[in-house]
Formats: C-alpha cells, sequence, structure tokens
C-alpha cells in the first residue's frame, strides 16, 4: 500500500515537473518571437481585422481572450499568428477559449459541425478563424 502511494505520488510529482517545464519552455519561446518582431498594438490589431470586414467589437473580444490564455501582458499578439503552433493552444483549451468568446458576446455555443463547416476553408487556427467562426454563428 505505501509503495503504490509512493508511485502515485512520484508520478504526479514529475508531471508538475514536467508541466513547470514545458510552461517555461513556451514562454522562453514567446518573449524570443516577441523579441523578433515589431511591437503591434492592441488598436493596431483591432484595426487590421475591422479592416478586413470583422465587427470591432467581436475582434476586441477575440484579442482580450487570446491575451488573457496566453498570460503575458508585453506580448504583441498578431492577427495571423498559428494559435496552436505558436502560442501552443491544445485543442481542448481553444474550444473554451472560443466558447468564452461566445459567452462574453451572448451567442450560442459553437456545435462540431460548425467546426467541420470551417475546417473545409480555412486550415490556420488563427484570429481570422475564429472571427469567421463567430460570424458564422451570428448568420
Amino acid at each position: 500500500m505505501n509503495k503504490t502511494l509512493f508511485i502515485i505520488g512520484t508520478v504526479f510529482f514529475l508531471m508538475l515537473i514536467f508541466s513547470s517545464i514545458k510552461n517555461k519552455m513556451n514562454e522562453k519561446k514567446l518573449q524570443k518571437l516577441n523579441e523578433s518582431r515589431p511591437n503591434l498594438t492592441r488598436s493596431e490589431y483591432i484595426n487590421r481585422l475591422s479592416k478586413k470586414g470583422f465587427d470591432k467589437i467581436h475582434v476586441e473580444v477575440v484579442y482580450d481572450k487570446i491575451q488573457e490564455f496566453i498570460q503575458m501582458d508585453d506580448f504583441s499578439i498578431y492577427p495571423e499568428d498559428d494559435l496552436h503552433k505558436i502560442y501552443g493552444i491544445e485543442d481542448l483549451d481553444y474550444i473554451d477559449i472560443i466558447d468564452g468568446i461566445c459567452e462574453k458576446l451572448n451567442l450560442r455555443k459553437v456545435e462540431q459541425k460548425d467546426i467541420n463547416e470551417l475546417n473545409k476553408k480555412i486550415k490556420t487556427f488563427n484570429a481570422e478563424y475564429i472571427l469567421t467562426l463567430i460570424n458564422n454563428i451570428v448568420k
């Protein structure tokens, strides 16, 4: 019994250490990326996507949710950033982000059929993907 508890505790501890190391590595990767490109302010981000025809309020909410997820206030997010590759947003995390955006905008939750349909047209999970998904829900 004691050996079992010790093994479970050790595995749990190792998982915590691995998770911490992974987070630190991701944070360093993002810092390096941030230093390698020009600063893009929140208003510049919003203007870029608004000029493409997306609703300004929707863009603001998407920006805020992405920024909230990555938890790096001084990090310049770009509309074209692939959220999977650059920010390490996993499938379950992006569902939480999209659900949070829909809730904030008082929209229905996204269904799998909405995602499947959009995946036929857009392959990169970025801000435009999320905003197009939102536009499809609003229609």
